[in-house]
């Protein structure tokens, strides 16, 4: 079998791909920006340390425009990416999936990593492991991969519907409903203590002890795997069909296409977006209730409809030439996406932790979002320049010379 496999080289990329990368790494570290300096209890319950209007419209703007919409951009990128790896199968009569599965193997060892030595809200280890799984659908029709999507995507309301009616019948029963509202109570108490516990940690503690504090974090948001992460999934078969479609390789030839997506995506991601972004503040993982399903419900949908109505908009002024300076330093930043993210963590937990400058849960929701405009500016220079001399950023290189097994050029 013939495995002498190379990287897609750079006459090679389709470079609206590349636009859509630098365009998600922005709005993922505007979501993370708040995550990294707060517990992960915010996004679980009712705990906020800005809860003054400004920061709570802040929010509010972050949850509407940013959350959910680009992580799933991203997950799209990757379900491309799985059909142009695939595609090189299809063009030698060999396959590559052992390659494949090396390349995820390493990407779940970078993410593993990130998680231990950076920050818990990795999504790297989940696209990783989710990308196992696209290998069972690379053979399946466009029709069933849109099929799939929508029932994964539905997994989260499915389930957390069932949970909400079993709490809701149990609560009937007077001796199960008190004995379900002391632990309730009980809970109650507990994350509190927790969340004084993790800003004592990441403000004044050893770097071992932010990593299993860390690692608690990390153990406590895997049940997000049934309620966020199936849009993963759903997304990377998404990318596959429209990778197949060869929607962005002849972006002319679909401009209706695009067209079409932003008419019927738009009223959607407003409506869906509105209801996750109204019920999100009301809702808690930890007392499950009818404002949880409603906020996943927009989640669900307000998520990818949100990333279609940006898609349709980018892929429109990339046509028309809108911009031009701008997209082309955001290309660049998307040509190093790995490299950028990773770059996000070490930045912000530099600045927060206490091995840094200490100051976590002391940046607000305005200023880390003043923050983040400034950071990812940093990076889009940085990107460009370190493009004019080298074919690779630094994580790509290493991503890529152990996926193929040797050494890659660096250098132009």
């Amino acid at each position: 079998m013939n495995t002498n496999y190379q990287p897609v080289q750079r006459q090679e990329r389709v470079e609206i791909l590349d636009l859509l990368r630098g365009f998600a790494l922005l709005g993922i570290f505007m979501v993370n920006m708040p995550l990294m300096n707060a517990p992960f209890l915010t996004e679980m319950a009712e705990f906020s340390l800005w809860t003054d209007p400004v920061n709570e419209k802040a929010g509010w703007i972050i949850d509407f425009f940013f959350t959910g919409k680009f992580y799933t951009l991203f997950s799209m990128l990757f379900g491309i990416g799985f059909y142009f790896f695939m595609k090189k199968a299809d063009e030698s009569g060999n396959s590559v999936l052992g390659l494949f599965k090396r390349r995820l193997g390493w990407l779940l060892a970078i993410g593993v990593l990130h998680v231990i030595l950076l920050w818990y809200g990795d999504i790297l280890v989940f696209y990783a492991l989710f990308g196992f799984l696209m290998i069972l659908f690379r053979k399946k029709s466009n029709k069933s991969l849109i099929i799939w999507a929508v029932c994964v995507l539905m997994l989260p309301l499915l389930f957390s519907s069932v949970l909400v009616l079993l709490i809701k019948f149990a609560l009937t029963v007077p001796e199960v409903a008190q004995e379900m509202q002391a632990g309730f109570e009980a809970s109650s108490i507990h994350m509190n203590q927790l969340f004084d516990h993790i800003i004592e940690v990441y403000t004044t503690g050893s770097f071992t002890e932010i990593i299993k504090i860390r690692l608690q974090e990390y153990q406590n948001i895997l049940g997000g795997i049934f309620f966020f992460y199936p849009n993963v999934l759903a997304m990377f078969l998404v990318g596959m069909v429209l990778a197949r479609r060869k929607v962005f390789e002849d972006l002319a030839a679909n401009r209706l296409f695009f067209k079409k997506m932003l008419f019927y995506s738009l009223p959607v991601a407003l409506v869906a977006n509105w209801m996750y972004a109204y019920y999100s503040a009301q809702s808690s993982y930890i007392n499950f209730d009818w404002p949880l399903v409603l906020s996943l419900t927009g989640f669900a949908f307000g998520g990818p409809s949100m990333t279609f109505v940006y898609i349709s908009l980018i892929v429109f002024c990339y046509q028309k030439g809108y911009f031009k300076i701008l997209s082309k330093a955001i290309q660049k930043t998307g040509r190093m996406a790995l490299t950028n993210y990773l770059m996000q963590s070490v930045i912000a937990t530099t600045i927060f932790f206490s091995y840094g400058l200490g100051l976590y849960g002391q940046v607000d929701i305005v200023q880390g979002m003043m923050l983040v405009t400034g950071i990812y500016v940093v990076q889009v220079i940085w990107s460009h320049f370190w493009l004019k001399y080298y074919r690779f950023g630094p994580m790509e290189w290493l991503w890529r010379t152990l996926t193929y097994g040797k050494k890659q050029k660096m250098k132009l």
